[in-house]
């Protein structure tokens, strides 16, 4: 893979993960919740969203098994760029702001 991103992102895993979170209406709508409400109220919102968004994909694809499937997803998460991704959510819910 080269150094120069993958569709837009960092990165393929950062791609993929935005993809999947992004294209289900329901998890759409709620991480926009969940900026608003950092834009809203925390102190830092980027790092609270980002935090947020890595902890719950974490769980999300935890498993307890060993496997080279599990190391090879561990792998790929540690690769994603969350911060991208919180950027992305803010982006909308500032734009979701100023419409409101």
């Amino acid at each position: 893979m080269s150094d120069e991103g993958y569709n837009g992102w960092k990165n393929y895993p950062t791609w993929a993960v935005h993809l999947w979170l992004d294209n289900d209406q329901g998890s759409q709508d709620w991480w926009l919740g969940e900026s608003i409400d950092a834009l809203e109220n925390a102190e830092h919102p980027r790092y609270e969203i980002a935090d947020a968004l890595k902890n719950h994909v974490r769980e999300e694809c935890e498993s307890d098994d060993a496997s080279m499937a599990s190391d090879l997803l561990g792998y790929a998460l540690d690769c994603v760029d969350w911060y991208e991704i919180a950027d992305a959510y803010l982006e909308m819910a500032r734009e979701e702001l100023v419409s409101a």
